[in-house]
């Protein structure tokens, strides 16, 4: 009895230990062995996303320089534009000052007064009039009216150039008596032009107010609307101008009744004495005195003109402002240009440099710019002459508002992200599973199965099989060969060798 006793417990310690061994050669395995995950091929198209710059480009555009600003510099003084912005005809791009005009102004000025006094130092000099006498002051009145006469001729000329208004070349038209009867080029009956756009804010309108309820007193009055600041502008300017127009009527009037009554005088058909000697010389100075004051009034008048110009600086066309860097301060002499418009009807594009994309980008792909979900249109594949590749992406007018505006797309590149599709199916197998080889060479590990006995567990072990690499992306590899028939070893835990065993990842 004690004998089978001990060769049961025995027995029971040979199990044990044949158990132990067991699971100790299990873990060993376990630590040994190379982890696997077992994948499977797939059929499909690969995708990709591939991220490119895009910088906004036009072609060639026109640049315009302001001529003026050779004789008259200017500095810049408000900007009302900036590159990106679709120009209208007569929008204003900038305002600007000429420091200079009130020194040339001056410069004639003092040529004008010297003029005026050395005519009249000469004439005198020619007038032996030894006594105060009636010719003496219809004399001293002539040069007094004639001088007042162009003083506001020149005041409603620049007047009429800062109203944008055409004169009537005859001044009898200009007097109120002549703008009452009816005159059709008086600025009193002058059509007022319409202001033009400007790339500018719009005076505030007024809003509308809740209507007060039935039986209850309105608490304040009806906000009026806001007058529109060009509108008041240019009706000061027309009001101005009526003004100096009778001024410089009133003043012509003056001197031609002044000379009419000298002439007469001189030609001894008044019934006072002439004085003698010199009156037919001071006609003929008169002649020259106002020849050399309309000379320097135009040359005032050309003057303020370029002033004008110059103070509201306004686009000539419609047309993408391309270039601008002018700022407010900046200080321009028209030796280059000062800004640069797009041709007519051009489309601004984004232009995505492609040269060493591998994958073969083509017209009607499609991308995204990065914090929009607008989807973009390649519309155009070219190759520079420096044999660089870019994708061109055309925007019209709905999508720069979807993407925040032209202005914005200028200001710096932008992210794109092109979404690529291969044009056949293929097999496609994560990246992970690919593995390279020398000579631009790439394989798989299939995984082969070995069944054991009733005793012995299932085996894995992987076999080495070269692929063909059609292309790859960022996640998925596609491969000219079948493998929809195998399973493949991918995220092993260390490095793979031909005929090794494997074990698969257990949760």
């Amino acid at each position: 009895m004690n004998t089978k006793k001990k060769a049961l417990k025995w027995l029971l310690i040979l199990v044990c230990v044949l158990l132990a061994c067991m699971f100790f050669a299990r873990t060993l395995q376990t630590i040994t062995t190379a982890k696997i995950q077992k994948i499977s091929a797939t059929r499909g198209k690969l995708e990709d996303k591939i991220a490119v710059k895009g910088e906004i480009r036009f072609s060639q555009g026109e640049p315009f320089t302001i001529e003026d600003a050779r004789s008259l510099n200017i500095i810049v003084d408000k900007v009302m534009a900036r590159p990106g912005y679709l120009i209208k005809p007569g929008d204003t791009l900038f305002t600007a000052y000429a420091p200079e005009f009130d020194s040339e102004l001056a410069k004639i000025r003092v040529d004008y007064e010297k003029k005026v006094r050395e005519l009249t130092v000469e004439v005198a000099g020619h007038l032996r009039i030894t006594q105060e006498s009636e010719h003496n002051r219809t004399y001293n009145q002539v040069l007094s009216t004639t001088d007042t006469y162009y003083n506001k001729l020149f005041l409603a000329q620049a007047a009429a150039l800062a109203a944008d208004y055409t004169l009537p070349e005859d001044i009898a038209a200009w007097g109120s008596d002549k703008q009452e009867a009816g005159a059709s080029d008086a600025p009193a009956q002058a059509q007022t032009p319409e202001p033009t756009a400007e790339a500018a804010t719009p005076a505030p309108t007024a809003q509308p107010t809740a209507a007060p309820a039935a039986g209850e007193a309105s608490a304040s009055p009806a906000p009026t609307a806001t007058p529109d600041p060009e509108v008041v502008r240019k009706e000061k300017l027309m009001a101005d101008l009526k003004q100096a127009m009778q001024e410089a009527y009133d003043a012509k009037v003056a001197m031609d009744a002044a000379t009419d009554a000298l002439r007469r005088i001189y030609m001894g058909t008044s019934p006072v004495r002439r004085t003698g000697d010199g009156v037919f010389d001071y006609i003929k100075k008169t002649d020259g005195f106002r020849e050399e004051i309309a000379k320097l009034s135009r040359q005032m008048l050309e003057l303020e003109e370029k002033k004008i110009a110059l103070q509201n600086i306004r686009a000539p066309r419609e047309g993408w402002l391309t270039e601008f860097t002018l700022k407010t301060g900046d200080k321009y002499d028209g030796s280059k240009p000062a800004y640069t418009l797009s041709k007519p009807g051009e489309t601004p594009v984004f232009c995505c440099d492609i040269t060493d994309v591998k994958k073969p980008i083509t017209k009607g792909m499609k991308a995204v710019m990065e914090g929009s979900d607008r989807e973009l249109t390649i519309t155009e594949v070219q190759v520079a002459s420096d044999g660089k590749k870019y994708a061109i992406i055309e925007l019209d007018q709905e999508t720069l508002s979807a993407l925040g505006g032209l202005s914005k797309l200028m200001a710096q590149p932008q992210n794109l992200t092109i979404v690529y599709r291969a044009s056949r199916t293929t097999t496609l197998i994560p990246a992970s599973a690919l593995r390279s080889g020398g000579d631009n060479k790439h394989y798989v590990f299939v995984v082969q199965q070995s069944w054991g006995g009733m005793l012995s567990n299932t085996t894995y072990t992987v076999k080495k099989q070269d692929v063909t690499v059609l292309e790859t992306s960022a996640k998925l590899v596609s491969l000219e060969d079948d493998l929809s028939y195998v399973e493949i070893a991918d995220r092993e835990d260390r490095t793979l060798s031909d005929g090794q065993a494997v074990m698969e990842y257990v949760d």
